[in-house]
């Protein structure tokens, strides 16, 4: 009896030994199969990263030379050449008013720089309405009075100059010296300068 019980306590010691090492052998199998299962969390952002890429592929372009885009260096060549251009079709008979406009375009950052913008604004206002001066006199008022500048609302700028505070006022006068480096770019490649003409006078007494 006691062979027969030892017998078997070996028999189920086996058998317990042998499931044990067949579950250790299939495990690694059980566990590759679920690792490489894909899940409905992972499928999830996949398909949403997928329909973003195509909306975005789809979607129109940005207007990047578009006003609401333009950096303030493109707002200001902007704005003068708009008004330049449209001074060369009014003058387009008229060499004289654009020799004269080129010349004072370029006077005026330096009348600016010596003795401040009330007194530059003053003298050209002072010519009158019909005179080449006042054509940037009221060039730079229109500019400082557009939005987010600094007279903003004020297109007569002397009387925006004699109503604001002392910060304003240095403000206004750094933006009207950028603004007018444009305008006197604009205006040399646009309309008729005096040596222009210096020119075209040496060219004819060249000829035979």
């Amino acid at each position: 009896m006691s062979n027969g019980r030892g017998s078997k306590r070996k028999h189920n010691k086996s058998a317990k030994n042998a499931t044990a090492s067949a579950s250790t052998q299939t495990a690694p199998v059980t566990i590759r199969r679920a690792s490489t299962a894909p899940t409905e969390e992972a499928a999830a952002p996949s398909s949403a990263l997928h329909a973003q890429a195509k909306a975005s592929a789809s979607a129109p372009a940005p207007k990047s030379c578009s006003p609401a885009f333009a950096t303030p260096e493109q707002a200001r060549a902007r704005f003068a050449l708009e008004r330049i251009q449209a001074l060369r079709d009014e003058w387009q008979e008229k060499l004289k008013e654009q020799k004269e406009f080129n010349s004072y375009a370029s006077a005026m950052p330096f009348m600016i720089r010596a003795n401040g913008l009330g007194q530059t604004a003053a003298f050209y206002r002072r010519k009158g309405t019909d005179h080449v001066y006042f054509r940037l006199y009221a060039l730079l008022g229109a500019w400082l009075s557009q939005p987010q500048r600094p007279f903003e609302g004020k297109p007569d700028l002397l009387e925006a100059i004699t109503q604001c505070d002392q910060e304003t006022y240095l403000v206004a006068q750094i933006e009207a010296l950028l603004f007018l480096d444009w305008v006197k770019k604009l205006a040399s490649a646009f309309l008729a300068r005096e040596e222009d003409q210096t020119a075209t006078t040496a060219a004819t007494e060249a000829q035979p």
